[in-house]
Order: C-alpha cells, then sequence, then structure tokens
C-alpha cells in the first residue's frame, strides 16, 4: 500500500476542513511552496469539493481574482513585507468570506514580515477568526519569531524534483530553481570559491564569495542558496554531484562541522538582514565558520 505524501495528506485534511488555521509550509524549493499554498486554497473554497479544478472557484484563484484569497508579499520597492501590508489583512481576516467558505492568507516569504509586522500578526493568530487560514511561506521555520511558529503548524514540503528523476538530474533542478531565485550562477561560483580555498588553501576566494552574495539582489536568497551548497557538499554522495571531482575534494579538505556551521551560520545571517544587519559582514561570518 502506496503512503500518501505530506502534500496529499495537509490538502485531505483541508477537505474534512480540519486544517490548522496557521501553517508554515517550508522547505528548499519556494514554487514548491507557492503551489501546495494555492492547492490548499482551492481546496478550502472549491465549488466542486475537490483539491482543484476547472471550477469558477478555482480559476479565480489561479488569476488571484477571488475575494477571499489574499496573497500577501514584498512589495516592489521594498525588502520587507510592511505592518501596513499586516494591519490591511488583519482588517480582512475580521470578516466572514464574501463568497468562498473560507478566507486564505497567503503570506510569501514569512520571513520577510517585519519584526512590527510579525508582532502585529500575533494577536490575530492567538484568537483567530472563524473560517480563516493563514499560510506561511518560507525556506525554514528557523526564520521565523518563536511565537509565530508556536502558534503555527510546520509543514515540511520536500523538493519532488528528486522523487521523480534521477539523483544527478535532481541536484541541477533543485540548484537550477535555487539560482534562479537567487539570481547570477551562484551556485557555482560558491562551489568554485570552496573548492579553491579547500585545493589552495585561498581565503580570498572566500571573502570574495562572500562580496557576490552580498551584492545580489535578493540577499537572503543568495544566502539560503550558499546554506544549501553546503548542506548538499556534507549529504550529497560525489557521484550525484553536478562536480564529482570538486565535490570529493571540498569533503577531503574541509571537515563536515565545519560545513554544517556555516550552513546554521548563514541561516542566522538572514534573520539579521530583517534588522538591517550590515549584508557584506553577515556574509563574511558565514565564510569565516569554514575557516
Amino acid at each position: 500500500m502506496t503512503t500518501p505524501s505530506i502534500s496529499a495528506r495537509v490538502l485531505d485534511t483541508a477537505k474534512r476542513n480540519e486544517l490548522h488555521h496557521a501553517i508554515i509550509l517550508h522547505g528548499p524549493v519556494p514554487a514548491a511552496l507557492r503551489e501546495l499554498s494555492i492547492r490548499i486554497a482551492k481546496t478550502l473554497n472549491c465549488v466542486e469539493g475537490t483539491t482543484g479544478d476547472d471550477c469558477q472557484s478555482c480559476q479565480r484563484i489561479d488569476r488571484r481574482t477571488h475575494p477571499d484569497i489574499h496573497f500577501v508579499e514584498v512589495a516592489d520597492t521594498k525588502k520587507m513585507i510592511s505592518i501596513d501590508q499586516i494591519r490591511d489583512i488583519l482588517e480582512n481576516a475580521s470578516m466572514r468570506p464574501y463568497e468562498g467558505r473560507n478566507k486564505v492568507f497567503i503570506i510569501d516569504p514569512a520571513d520577510g514580515l517585519s519584526p512590527s509586522g510579525s508582532n502585529a500578526l500575533l494577536k490575530t493568530l492567538e484568537e483567530p477568526a472563524r473560517d480563516t487560514t493563514f499560510i506561511l511561506l518560507t525556506r525554514s521555520p528557523d526564520l521565523l519569531l518563536p511565537t509565530i511558529r508556536s502558534r503555527s503548524q510546520p509543514v515540511y514540503v520536500a523538493d519532488t524534483t528528486r522523487q521523480l528523476v534521477g539523483p544527478r538530474q535532481a541536484l541541477r533542478a533543485r540548484q537550477v530553481a535555487l539560482v534562479e531565485e537567487a539570481g547570477g550562477e551562484l551556485a557555482g561560483q560558491a562551489l568554485e570559491a570552496l573548492h579553491r580555498f579547500a585545493t589552495r588553501g585561498d581565503s580570498a576566494a572566500l571573502l570574495a564569495l562572500a562580496s557576490v552574495v552580498c551584492s545580489q539582489d535578493d540577499v537572503k536568497d543568495a544566502l539560503a542558496l550558499m546554506g544549501s551548497v553546503f548542506i548538499d557538499i556534507v549529504a550529497l554522495d560525489p557521484k550525484e554531484s553536478v562536480d564529482p571531482k570538486k565535490l570529493e575534494d571540498v569533503r577531503a579538505k574541509i571537515p563536515t562541522e565545519k560545513l554544517l556551521a556555516a550552513a546554521d551560520t548563514a541561516l542566522g545571517a538572514i534573520r539579521w538582514l530583517g534588522v538591517n544587519a550590515d549584508s557584506r559582514l553577515l556574509a563574511e561570518q558565514v565564510v569565516a565558520a569554514l575557516v
């Protein structure tokens, strides 16, 4: 008997109207988080009672025109989700659904909430309105305030490309997805810098990598990608890598505990960006954990 996936179980729970009022979808691929959040919104409001079909309600959710489905994202000219945006959704959350069965607020990314925005959201998560669901998307729950986490149910969303294709292609797909989020060829540059440091003791290569990371348009995504590269180096069989020789060389010279410490430092750096810490200094602290 096949065990249903986490996503299938979440959708089934939503279909029975037993979903927690606030859930945190987290995982390595933002597109997978967004796809599941949309399917949850459809399941909670589908006219035909499915997990998403071609009914009028599902079509409007796809077009982002459904009056009960709200997408809360970082504005083009901003770096974070503002408290004013949160106040707007809280006002909407206090009202009954206009035409659907459930009001859904998708916050993407939830780690983009400003500190004041996070605090403003807390009261509503403590005393949720009836027929209202909050879906928070993030790479890791650790990027959110502990008080937000304690009032929400975390759901890990795996990178399904690993299940659909072979290991090498899966790694390529994951790296491509992450690079598209962060911009440029950052994953390849990270591995190259690590290789130069591992084989030549070139500390300047690490500082150059830090400079590249903090120059990206979205420094949060760049730091997350760098942390993912460190974890992949620890977790992957070299044969499964896009560059087995380089990965093998890095693993032979840089201790596992230092790679994992650098990955943890990258997550911590993302949190500090939320309080306007210096991005260059944070990126340099990440690579310093490797030395």
